[in-house]
């Protein structure tokens, strides 16, 4: 048997290496986490833009998903195309006046939310619902208590809703219009007060006479909210 010198053991050695390094590259770069939930279906969009006290929408997008693919078409009809890994969800599109839109977030069960930004240099937050036959109805009176981050709960403070639909309306206390969607038992409902700050409610609907969620406005606060109906 031929003995092997130490220049061949340091080239077994350097092949040996370089096809583990191949093998685990291979295994690191390879297929995306699978989708943790499905988002195929409709959502209704709210946005706002920094530097601008108004909330915009609901804009309603369809969604198609295979496997980690997304794609479907805008409230104008433009289509935009994605993906989703894990629950991390990222979509564009391509508007009319050629500004290219991104929206990056999170999925979860009915909700998503995160950020956006534009070829024209805008960004800002958005959030969305899904769109399904709601669960229960939220019209009627609620008594609404709000806590800041790191502030104790304030309230109640009385909002009229209606429902038609997957559509939310009504007013808040000081006669503010309110604006809204539900799917299933996610809601989300925004007005603008009196000093032109939108506030954006994010929840869910526990039962016929309980709800709650988050809450945040562009001015940078944020908070968790609860209501009870009257």
């Amino acid at each position: 048997m031929k003995k092997r010198t130490s220049a061949m053991w340091l080239k077994v050695c350097l092949v040996f290496l370089g096809l583990s390094t191949a093998i685990f590259l291979s295994g690191c770069g390879g297929s995306k986490p699978d989708a943790v939930w499905n988002i195929a279906g409709g959502w209704y969009i709210y946005h706002d833009t920094s530097g601008s006290p108004a909330e915009q929408g609901p804009d309603l997008f369809t969604f198609t998903q295979s496997v980690n693919d997304l794609s479907g078409t805008t409230a104008a009809g433009e289509p935009f195309s994605g993906t989703i890994s894990g629950t991390d969800v990222s979509f564009s599109w391509t508007a009319s006046d050629q500004t290219t839109y991104t929206y990056s977030g999170t999925a979860s069960n009915g909700t998503m939310a995160g950020t956006w930004s534009g070829s024209n240099g805008q960004s800002g937050t958005w959030r969305a619902v899904i769109s399904l036959t709601p669960g229960l109805s939220v019209a009627g009176n609620w008594n609404v208590f709000q806590t800041v981050t790191g502030s104790s709960e304030q309230g109640p403070a009385v909002f009229a809703l209606e429902q038609s639909g997957n559509s939310i309306s009504g007013t808040a206390p000081e006669d503010e219009a309110v604006t809204g969607s539900i799917g299933s038992l996610y809601l989300i409902f925004t007005w603008t007060d009196g000093n032109g700050t939108a506030y954006v409610y994010i929840g869910t609907v526990t039962d016929s006479s309980n709800m709650s969620g988050t809450w945040t406005s562009p001015g940078g606060q944020s908070g968790t909210w609860r209501a009870t109906k009257n």
